[in-house]
């Protein structure tokens, strides 16, 4: 609260005082006093934005990127959905503060909120609406960095999705409960739909094409009684980056996902022979190497060279 508003509240208690008596005039000041400083003290809203691209270009639906991954393909995007959580933001002292996260019964609960790029037109298959943000509150500071995971939080991670709150009610974004949510839903193909051949699945009566690609970023090694039962402790492979940036500013600045950048090392015209198309996150598929270790994962028990995924650019 600026200045002359405490002293025009409590030039308003004064005035009051004088019309009552010492006892109520001391009440009142008090009061005031105290209002004034819990306003002054209040926690002030901010916006974190977001973008999505292919090697710098803006990821859209029914767009064609090409020079994508090793051998520079083609790529159709189908779908890029995220979930973020963890939000912090870093003071000058170097003390990370939590974003609380604003509930909208949409997008975002009091610790999870849900990044949605694709808008169902052209090539994806998702839905029309879109969110590039995620917006919350924070204690009056002066921050500089930002850190944030990609990730549902264990506790949040197993559930039924049909029964869950917004935005983890999306049953396309899970695998069964014990395995949880998809952090990252991403799919795409390297073949026009006019060139894309359909093969079956194993062990069921539907199709996908052979020339798709999709990064399910998830936890890996729960352990339960069933698939439909949740772990009890967290799984082998928790799978949730965190990511640290430390100059950042919300006003001026949005947090660039760059799928170019995630798959530049592999090969996404190929798919590990018996493996899922793409990578599922799986300790025993090749095709998850390069793109866990630019997710900024460890994998099959080497760290991580650094993550090359996220990066921070101008409005």
């Amino acid at each position: 609260m600026p200045a002359t508003d405490v002293h025009r509240q409590s030039r308003h208690a004064v005035d009051v005082c004088h019309a009552g008596t010492a006892l109520l005039c001391f009440a009142i000041v008090a009061a005031a006093s105290l209002q004034a400083q819990v306003t002054a003290h209040a926690n002030r809203p901010v916006t974190i934005t977001f973008d999505a691209r292919v090697n710098g270009q803006p990821a859209a639906c029914g767009e064609t990127y090409q020079g994508v991954g090793r051998t520079s393909a083609a790529l159709f995007l189908q779908d890029f959905r995220v979930y973020v959580s963890a939000v912090r933001l870093v003071a000058q002292d170097g003390r990370e503060t939590a974003v609380t996260l604003t509930p909208d019964q949409v997008w975002q609960n009091d610790r999870v909120a849900l990044l949605d790029f694709e808008n169902g037109s052209g090539n994806c298959n998702g839905n029309a609406p879109t969110n590039h943000q995620i917006e919350g509150t924070i204690p009056p500071g002066d921050y500089r960095g930002i850190v944030f995971d990609i990730g549902v939080p264990f506790e949040l991670n197993h559930q039924d999705p049909t029964l869950a709150l917004a935005p983890l009610n999306y049953s396309a974004l899970t695998w069964p409960w014990r395995a949880g949510y998809k952090f990252t839903t991403i799919d795409f193909d390297t073949q026009p739909a006019s060139a894309r051949k359909l093969i079956p699945i194993e062990g069921t009566n539907e199709t996908r094409s052979a020339t798709g690609f999709s990064v399910h970023l998830g936890s890996t090694g729960c352990v339960s009684s069933g698939m439909r039962v949740p772990p009890q402790t967290p799984c082998g492979n928790s799978n949730r980056p965190t990511y640290r940036f430390h100059t950042f500013d919300s006003a001026t600045q949005v947090l660039v996902l760059d799928l170019g950048a995630l798959l530049a090392g592999t090969d996404v015209t190929t798919n590990t022979p018996m493996t899922a198309s793409g990578c599922m996150s799986s300790p025993d598929d090749d095709d998850c190497v390069d793109i866990m270790d630019r997710f900024g994962l460890p994998f099959r028990g080497k760290p991580s060279s650094g993550q090359q995924f996220i990066r921070i650019d101008t409005r």
